[in-house]
């Protein structure tokens, strides 16, 4: 007979000597796997502060939507990081004139839309003028108001005619509105076929779009251009900040835009995060709507200007990365006025405000907007910005507003108090800082003085560069000595990632995540 206890024995050595086994072709399994490289992800998630308020892109001017106009519809020309303009899908253009008004353009002849159909100079005929003539509420007029005429030559060459001298025309076909869409596809579908169901001649397509929440967009196989390296590109629209890096630290992002940068250090101390905060081509600006009765005294505007400390605001919040402003310019740009400095002076704000009958004992009450968490740290420069008016006798009652229903208001010149917008301006040229913030026809502008629109005219017809540019920055300063719109600080961008994403950083402050690769 066996010995019943021999059998235990033997019965647990085995099961040792098993575990023994099982446990080495595990760690050489792993082992294993460790050695081979990791396949990348298939799909790029973002984080990102707002959703676009249409899927129309020449329908509005919406800065911050830009990044995902360009994934899906490309621009007529691309503005890269030094801010030159470079061939997109107008692949060359030159003035046919002396006098700026006879532009000809060539189009690529390989882009085609993502529904496979080839792209025209009937498209950019339909997207630049017969459109915006039929539709005056399209937000492009306020960038070709001067475009006569296109003629067409062929499906890559046409001209563009303007009424007027129109210099700066290669810019915008660059800037905001600037893209071609498809005519065919516009006129089977209808306006509100499009929303649904946008198509453009980007690198990536929307295959799923959920408003105010998400949208998926995976990567064309025809685009024109380098193919994307990352197929697969979701936004998720997050507008609290917190959440945003919350999302980046926990893997359920792979980049967060517009990060507070209370946040940008203490994520590059993680091993495997990265953050960077950096000046671009935009500006803070307080916008003041003519059409309220407070702002129409001088006094209270200056006033107003006087009593804020830009600096103490930058190093407060923008670790003094973000440049204090004197006039409606970046520094450095062609429209800053050098020498020019409109400095913080406490009493010199309640002397002007005193002139226009208010003070401590006699408060100006009016309505201040912002918005929060669409820049990084507005709503805390706005509260700073409060107090500081509340030191000279302003009691300004903060409302909190999205970017959506500010353009809304503006649009409809209904703005009912002063507004804390950060102005886009990816071409750096003078006419789209000072030019647009105060055309008193444009939707957007609150400044509605109807004797700038002449002034406006004549620079924006100015053949002479070295005429037009001074013309702007006189412009430019008459505009803060008069309080027409106070400028405040250069803007920043905050960008957060892992470190496994190799992406470029533009000083437009676009996200492009067609550039964008896994690192290896």
């Amino acid at each position: 007979m066996i010995d019943a206890g021999w059998v235990r024995w033997f019965g647990r050595a085995l099961v040792a000597c098993l575990a023994m086994v099982c446990s080495g072709l595990m760690a050489s399994s792993a082992w294993a796997q460790s050695d081979k490289p990791a396949a990348p992800p298939e799909e790029l998630k973002i984080a990102y502060p707002v959703d676009v308020p249409s899927w129309d892109p020449t329908a509005v001017t919406f800065p911050a939507g830009q990044s995902l106009y360009k994934a899906v519809f490309d621009s007529a020309l691309f503005i890269d990081g030094d801010l030159k303009l470079q061939p997109a899908l107008i692949k060359s253009w030159r003035w046919l004139d002396d006098k700026n008004m006879r532009l000809g353009i060539v189009l690529r002849d390989d882009v085609t839309f993502h529904d496979g159909s080839k792209l025209t100079t009937d498209d950019f005929k339909f997207s630049f003028l017969d459109r915006p003539k039929q539709d005056k509420r399209l937000a492009i007029n306020g960038f070709f108001g001067a475009l006569q005429d296109i003629q067409v030559s062929s499906p890559t060459e046409a001209t563009m005619v303007f009424s007027t001298p129109t210099p700066t025309a290669p810019n915008y076909l660059g800037f905001l509105t600037s893209y071609i869409l498809p005519h065919a596809y516009f006129e089977k579908v209808g306006e509100d076929g499009f929303q649904a169901a946008p198509i453009g001649a980007g690198p990536y397509k929307v295959v799923r779009y959920e408003r105010g929440s998400r949208v998926v967009l995976e990567a064309y196989d025809k685009y024109w251009g380098p193919k994307p390296a990352i197929k697969r590109v979701v936004f998720e629209f997050v507008p609290d900040s917190s959440a945003r890096v919350a999302m980046l630290e926990s893997s359920r992002a792979d980049v967060a835009v517009q990060i507070p940068l209370r946040e940008v250090n203490r994520l590059n101390k993680s091993p495997a995060l990265k953050a960077e905060v950096y000046p671009y081509s935009e500006i803070f600006i307080l916008q003041i709507p003519s059409y309220v009765p407070a702002f129409q005294n001088e006094h209270v505007r200056r006033a107003l200007h006087l009593a804020i400390n830009k600096q103490a605001i930058s190093k407060a919040f923008y670790a003094n990365v973000a440049k204090p402003l004197s006039v409606l310019a970046t520094p450095g740009s062609p429209g800053d006025v050098a020498g020019f400095n409109y400095a913080f002076d406490k009493a010199a704000a309640q002397a002007e405000l005193a002139r226009a009958g208010y003070g401590p004992d006699k408060p100006l009450k009016i309505q201040f907007l912002s918005t929060n968490n669409t820049f990084p740290s507005d709503y805390e420069m706005a509260r700073a910005i409060v107090q500081m008016w509340s030191q000279i006798g302003v009691q300004a009652d903060l409302q909190e507003i999205t970017l959506a229903k500010y353009l809304e208001l503006s649009h409809s010149s209904k703005v009912p108090g002063v507004m804390l917008y950060s102005w886009a301006n990816a071409t750096g040229d003078p006419e789209i800082f000072a030019g647009k913030i105060l055309d008193p026809r444009l939707r957007f502008s609150t400044w509605k003085e109807p004797e700038l629109a002449k002034t406006i005219d004549a620079l924006a017809a100015q053949a002479d560069p070295d005429k037009r540019i001074q013309g702007y920055r006189d412009l430019a300063r008459l505009a803060t000595e008069h309080a027409w719109s106070l400028p405040l600080l250069q803007s920043v961008a905050t960008v957060a990632s892992k470190k496994s994403v190799d992406m470029q950083v533009y000083q437009t402050g676009y996200i492009l995540p067609a550039t964008y690769r896994w690192s290896r």
